[in-house]
């Protein structure tokens, strides 16, 4: 006889279905007999360890270096922008001359 059978014929009729139903959530007689079938927790799973440190290698901090880096990463950023900016302004004028050149061949 499993552990399930032994609490079934104890419980007042809770069948195996009802422990794995939304009626754990609602019938508090369900609930009572899951929560007791529930294994028993390991305390120990949570015990808080130490952690280790972990120590980055610290350079030498090189402020002109990292200022060029930074105007070099704007003027970057803003080439890119007028670039893509420009693309799609290409783009835009070539679909409104194709459509204006279709308009003049259908008329």
């Amino acid at each position: 006889m499993s552990r399930g059978e032994a609490h079934r014929e104890t419980d007042g009729g809770i069948e195996a279905w009802e422990l794995h139903s939304e009626l754990v959530l609602v019938c508090p007689e369900v609930r009572k007999l899951a929560l007791e079938l529930l294994p028993e927790p390991d305390t120990a799973a949570f015990v808080a360890r130490p952690r280790e440190l972990v120590l980055l290698p610290m350079g030498p901090v090189d402020s002109a270096q990292r200022t060029l880096s930074f105007c070099a990463a704007i003027v970057g950023y803003t080439l890119w922008r007028l670039l893509e900016t420009a693309r799609i302004a290409f783009f835009s004028a070539g679909v409104v001359v194709a459509l204006a050149l279709l308009a003049e061949l259908l008329h």
